[in-house]
């Protein structure tokens, strides 16, 4: 059965826009972890996963909330099925937003608004994939599920909790939470808290940060000695970056501007813990975190400086980033957030970090670890949906990729990463002004359906 995908998109397309905006404009930031609350992550990103149930619900789906951590929208009673898993959290806007990022305000043909790309313009895609696949009333050999996640950005809890719920494994699956054409071989991630003690001088206060996997776009310290105040507005001037400085209560506060960046890729960022630390160490005032952080973590993104660095031809390098900063009774706490590799032995390369850190008399807990993933490009269904892609967009040299980013691909078996971002284009995941090409959510939902298809026909 031939069916044009294109048309029926386009047939869709003021719904897909209207439905799209409207999951966009709620904040789904995590406000907290509450394990008795109908709501565990909080009300916004309950909100989120209501929206999504009840659109389901009314259009005919069976639908399932898993307590408030995760649900699901499916499709069929089939034996078997095709998963997807979306998420409906984001990370925190943070700053230097040109439109509010709850607005999901349309511009030049983009929704700009925080998770319009990760993830919840991608997820919305995959629901009117189904959609569409169910208004044509397609003959199909196996379910089609969407499972909707709500903690991706921090700890996993909700797939933790759905799939101990419903452990039905998926006979292949996809994530549109990466980019196209897609994504096979995932590096290991660790979450990793490092403790250093300091002796009370100077510095009074550090901050920067708002999660692991973000590069940190905003430092700020506090310091005693008021003098330094004049050195660091030139040192922003001579470097032109910006910040201010500002004096209250006899103590200084300095705070400067970075860049951010996906925690998988801290080389298209500009960490600002960096900029004030080195800002610090060029006028003497330092401590045993100041050390720390140049000994082992400025110009160290590839670990090289830990020891623990590592390449491989097919998944690549290492990442270090430093993602948050904090000063806590007098224990400086900074968490990383590391990918790794194949051909790293995690074991030994979290035996290595931490004698580096000990080293520096400083302590290390690691907070999570996700393990490396890796599915052959080779298989039947990955060159199914490669082969939708390279119809619905020409790309016939199109080749499976592997990524330092974690997707819920890990999450589910037999599943890789696929979509939402198209080669060429720029990404500004977990940065400021993030934004959704109208004309890139409706290829990827042409994408979506005609692969849900094929997959499950």
């Amino acid at each position: 059965m031939k069916i044009n995908f294109t048309e029926e998109v386009l047939k869709r397309k003021a719904e897909i826009i209207e439905k799209t905006v409207e999951l966009l404009k709620i904040n789904s930031e995590m406000t907290g972890f509450d394990l008795e609350s109908k709501a565990p992550f909080g009300p916004g990103i309950n909100e989120a996963l209501q929206l999504m149930l009840n659109l389901g619900a009314q259009d005919g789906f069976a639908t399932l909330n898993a307590d408030g951590y995760a649900g699901h929208i499916e499709y069929g009673n089939q034996d078997e099925y095709i998963g997807m898993i979306g998420h409906l959290d984001v990370v925190p806007a943070g700053s230097n937003w040109d439109y509010p990022p709850y607005e999901a305000k349309i511009v030049d043909g983009k929704i700009y608004a925080r998770g319009a790309m990760d993830d919840k313009g991608p997820t919305m895609a995959a629901y009117f994939a189904m959609k569409i696949i169910k208004e044509l009333d397609l003959p199909l050999s196996k379910r089609i599920k969407l499972i909707l996640g709500t903690d991706e950005e921090t700890a996993w809890r909700c797939v933790d909790y759905y799939f101990k719920k419903f452990p039905e494994q998926p006979v292949f699956g996809f994530i549109p939470d990466a980019g196209f054409p897609l994504t096979y071989a995932e590096k290991g991630i660790l979450n990793v808290k490092v403790n250093v003690q300091v002796e009370k001088n100077n510095i009074l206060d550090f901050k920067a940060g708002l999660r692991a996997n973000m590069v940190p776009d905003q430092a700020t310290v506090t310091l005693a000695d008021l003098k330094l105040k004049d050195k660091f507005l030139r040192y922003l001037s001579q470097n032109k970056y910006q910040g201010f400085a500002e004096i209250k209560d006899e103590q200084l506060s300095l705070t400067i501007s970075g860049q951010s960046a996906h925690g998988s890729k801290p080389e298209k960022g500009v960490n600002a813990a960096y900029l004030l630390i080195n800002f610090l160490i060029e006028n003497e005032t330092t401590n045993e975190f100041t050390d720390l952080v140049n000994t082992y973590l400025i110009a160290g993104l590839d670990g090289k400086k830990m020891g623990v660095d590592h390449y491989d031809n097919e998944t690549g390098s290492v990442t270090v980033n430093a993602g948050v900063f904090n000063l806590v009774d007098d224990v400086y706490e900074i968490v990383l957030n590391i990918r790794y590799p194949n051909g790293v032995d995690p074991e030994d390369f979290i035996k290595r970090l931490t004698q580096a850190f000990n080293s520096l008399d400083a302590d290390v807990e690691v907070l999570s670890h996700q393990k490396r993933l890796y599915i052959n490009p080779d298989n039947e269904n990955i060159q199914t949906i490669l082969n939708v892609y390279k119809k619905h967009t020409g790309d016939q040299d199109a080749k499976p990729l592997t990524t330092g980013g974690g997707t819920f691909a890990r999450a589910m078996e037999n599943s890789v990463a696929f979509g939402p971002g198209f080669p060429g284009k720029p990404s500004y995941i977990h940065q400021p002004n993030e934004y959704l090409e109208i004309e890139d959510l409706l290829k990827m939902t042409m994408i979506y359906a005609e692969s849900l298809y094929e997959l499950a026909k």
